[in-house]
């Protein structure tokens, strides 16, 4: 997919705070150490355009980035490690649950996990969760640059095996663009399907 324009257009802190549904949307997760921000920069090929910070865990809300006047990135607030009050992380989790289960213009989910790790228990639970609410979801491998070549493509084959063959894999690295084309060829799709239909009872 070619990216021609990117803005950001707004943010969610709580619950019905969203902007209203419109074009469809991919959301990506991840834990807060994982590089998102530094990533969706580099599938959009706007440096820049999410803010990065050094101290992980600061999104703390829902932030929608318009994609070619088509769709939305939703770029979700990081679990595991992150910065701010108890109260603030508890209140994290309801806004993301809520967003997933019940926003209707949601065509998928892109789960982050940083390679060297593998997956761990939240991208585990996090994945069931999708599955149990009939979201679709891709796992994408960052920081491929940060392993040799041989260890990185040892490592992915690893992911994939854990993985079982539920959700497609790709790796991708923010700081060379490497495996960019292959994550649009995987969430592209997503954007002409039909909206899932998605369970909304119940618990994560």
């Amino acid at each position: 997919m070619r990216i021609t324009a990117a803005r950001f257009v707004g943010a969610a802190a709580l619950p019905g705070t969203e902007p209203p549904p419109g074009p469809p949307e991919i959301a990506v997760a991840g834990r807060s150490n994982v590089g998102k921000s530094s990533l969706l920069n580099a599938v959009l090929g706007h440096r820049g355009l999410a803010r990065t910070s050094s101290t992980p865990g600061r999104t703390r809300q829902l932030n929608f980035f318009l994609v070619n006047e088509r769709f939305h990135l939703v770029d979700l607030p990081g679990y595991g490690y992150a910065a701010g009050p108890e109260s603030e992380r508890q209140a994290w989790g309801p806004l993301v649950e809520t967003y997933l289960r019940s926003r209707p213009t949601l065509r998928g989910c892109v789960v982050l996990v940083d390679l060297r790790r593998g997956l761990e228990r939240e991208e585990i639970e996090l994945l069931a969760f999708l599955a149990e609410i009939g979201c679709p979801a891709a796992l994408v491998a960052t920081k491929t640059d940060k392993l040799g070549r041989g260890a990185a493509a040892t490592a992915l084959r690893k992911l994939e095996g854990t993985a079982g063959g539920a959700v497609p894999v790709v790796g991708i690295s923010a700081r060379t663009g490497a495996g960019r084309d292959r994550f649009w060829d995987v969430v592209a799709p997503w954007l002409d399907a039909a909206p899932p239909g998605r369970q909304k009872g119940g618990g994560a």
